[in-house]
């Protein structure tokens, strides 16, 4: 009878089919299996091998054993394959405990069981020794978790402080026996660049050290390519390990090399931007993962499109059991986002499997301060109500002869923009859209939208010379009504951010607030990150006083940084309609540790698309409010037709 056997040579594995007759006589069943890949047939004693890739044993022999189920040729396993399954077999047992006892220490009930009991105290023990700041019991609960699965997501809010959570469970783990299967050294953490300094200064606030880091991405230590390649292969590395998601796939194959040489926490911080299984960022992330001891997901929004956007994430987490925790494929997992939840049980069956890990801390978990909210309504000048209603006017024709078209139209999308420029500052509308685009930060403003109608004297010349000559002759009321704010908060002796969509009224804003003596810093993504760095860490020190405000752009710092230490106090000069941006930018300075309550203004112009642009944030954050308090919040379900909306609400207003 035909066997498939197990050999080693030259210290790879190999599966090895000898002097199989049915090569020379079965086309067909020679041609699949030489189609698995890394086969190679020998054509003298009609056998073949199959190079068996790293941690995929089961997978592969499964696959040959069908092809020979499916010809009805016999065959046996040798002793060492027989092994192989029995030792697959009881992986698959000892995973569905873990499951169970994750399942348990999630819902904070493993005191249920004794084992569980007696592992917690060990855990809390370890890391009482090794950390001087004392985590909250949430984030013990959290950090436990993390340390008992050791591969695991942990969803919590923006601010619950994943950060400590990580370095809890790396604590622990660190403090195993050097031989434990579960002990790591060495911390990779991918994110995004904003988040490496918040890495590096949480590190010595837990452990009451610092650490030694290095950045493989970002020019801040100046660092030269061929320096960032030979680091991974050095016989000394520093503990923590940092790079931006879109590095990982130029150095994809010297990173795996240091995994396999070290004992390594793999941590991704804002992970849903992996969340594309076939992007370049996702694939590659995915792929190193096989290699770690231990594998983290952080991210407060991991479903931001729909169930697929899961995919990935599980998929990094257990590379090779996550299709038996899914049972679903990624086209399958995107049947159930346009589903109601009330309708379909399959939605319940795939958060009971997932369910045992993930943990999230929600919101209303933190105890945080409530904030205070206070609407400014700004009016505009004259010169600058006819430049709006002009805009206005010559638009909404364009609108109302096809409003649900304005999601694919570029140039209504693009007009959009320009309205709200008007509102906010006239100057605006001179420059092409892409200049007021932060191309440094983690995002365009409006994705690839930089194609308009010109404003020029052939727009209308009238028009076209108050628009020109509008920064010679006024102040915009919005400077001149946050510069009041600024002043009033100053008088209290604190300090405030303030959040502005357009790069030029950032630049054009710490101009007028400076010529009015008050020191102003931007945090725009064309700030250089040493320069970022150091305006964070200092805004933070309520004793430092070198200025007071802060002028910030959402897309580029929205994420990955605190700034609730030394600030409570944020304005906005403008929103737009992104509710997980402008909830993303308030989480910022409301976060845990947190003693006062923060303070948010909103400077509204009269009669304008800003009131729109409120109104309905104002009931995307309801319905946001509601879905986030979901272990597994899918913000898909708050209605994304944002620009569709926005002209209706233009076209309804005019009309009345």
């Amino acid at each position: 009878m035909n066997c498939i056997d197990f050999i080693d040579i030259d210290g790879q594995s190999f599966f090895y089919l000898k002097e199989l007759q049915e090569l020379s006589s079965n086309h067909r069943f020679k041609s699949y299996l030489l189609s698995i890949e890394n086969s190679k047939f020998y054509g003298e004693t009609n056998s073949i091998t199959f190079l068996i890739p790293s941690k995929q044993e089961f997978e592969l022999l499964q696959k040959i054993k069908s092809y020979f189920d499916h010809f009805e040729i016999n065959y046996s396993l040798s002793d060492k394959v027989q092994a192989l399954v029995q030792r697959y077999e009881d992986e698959i047992k000892q995973f569905k405990v873990l499951s169970k006892n994750a399942y348990l220490i999630r819902n904070n009930q493993y005191e249920s069981d004794n084992l569980l009991k007696d592992s917690f105290r060990k855990f809390k023990e370890a890391i009482d020794l090794k950390l001087v700041r004392k985590l909250y019991p949430l984030q013990e609960l959290s950090s436990y978790h993390m340390a008992f699965t050791k591969n695991s997501c942990n969803f919590s809010v923006p601010g619950a402080g994943k950060t400590s959570i990580v370095y809890g469970a790396y604590a622990y783990l660190n403090s195993l026996p050097k031989t434990h299967d579960s002990y790591v050294n060495k911390l990779v953490i991918i994110g995004p660049i904003a988040s490496f300094k918040p890495w590096e200064d949480e590190y010595e606030k837990c452990f009451g050290q610092k650490c030694t880091s290095f950045r493989v991405s970002g020019n801040s230590q100046n660092v030269t390519k061929y320096e960032k390649q030979t680091y991974f292969y050095a016989e000394e590395t520093s503990e923590l390990t940092l790079l931006h998601h879109s590095g990982v796939h130029n150095y994809l194959e010297d990173i795996q090399y240091f995994l396999r040489a070290n004992k390594v926490m793999l941590v991704v911080d804002e992970a849903h931007r992996i969340k594309n299984p076939k992007g370049q960022w996702g694939k590659s992330i995915v792929e190193i993962s096989r290699d770690a001891i231990s594998r983290v997901i952080l991210t407060g929004t991991p479903l931001p499109n729909g169930y697929e956007d899961i995919y990935n994430l599980f998929k990094f987490i257990y590379p090779f059991k996550f299709k038996d925790i899914l049972m679903l494929s990624y086209t399958g997992l995107k049947s159930l986002s346009n589903i109601p939840e009330i309708q379909d049980e399959r939605i319940y069956s795939l958060k009971d499997r997932l369910s045992p890990f993930f943990i999230r801390i929600k919101k209303d978990d933190l105890g945080l301060p409530a904030p205070s909210y206070k609407d400014v309504i700004v009016k505009m000048s004259s010169t600058q109500r006819v430049i709006y209603d002009f805009l206005l006017d010559k638009y909404l024709d364009s609108f109302d002869k096809d409003a649900n078209a304005t999601i694919n139209d570029i140039f209504n999308k693009a007009r959009l923009i320009r309205l709200r420029q008007a509102a906010s500052n006239p100057s605006m509308l001179l420059k092409p859209l892409e200049d007021h685009l932060d191309i440094y930060g983690s995002d365009a403003l409006e994705n690839s939208i930089i194609d308009d109608e010109p404003i020029d004297e052939n727009f209308d010349l009238d028009i076209f010379n108050l628009i020109r000559n509008y920064a010679n002759n006024e102040v915009p009321q919005k400077f001149i009504d946050a510069q009041k704010i600024v002043e009033s908060i100053i008088q209290q002796d604190e300090k405030i951010i303030i959040w502005t969509i357009f790069i030029f009224n950032a630049k054009s804003l710490k101009t007028y607030l400076e010529q009015k003596n008050y020191k102003v810093r931007l945090l725009i993504g064309e700030i250089p990150v040493q320069e970022r760095e150091d305006t964070v860490s200092k805004f933070n020190n309520p004793d430092d006083k070198s200025f007071d405000v802060v002028i910030a752009n959402p897309f580029a710092v929205s994420e990955s940084i605190s700034l609730h230490l030394g600030c409570r106090n944020a304005l906005y000069l403008e929103r737009d309609y992104n509710c997980a941006n402008f909830l993303q930018s308030m989480d910022r300075t409301h976060r845990y540790g947190q003693k006062f309550s923060p303070k948010y203004y909103f400077l509204i112009s009269y009669d304008s698309i800003d009131e729109i642009i409120d109104y309905r944030l104002k009931l995307k954050i309801e319905r946001m409010n509601e879905i986030i308090n979901d272990e597994i919040p899918l913000f898909a379900n708050i209605d994304n037709d944002d620009e569709t909306i926005i002209v209706k609400d233009l076209i309804e207003k005019s009309k009345r």
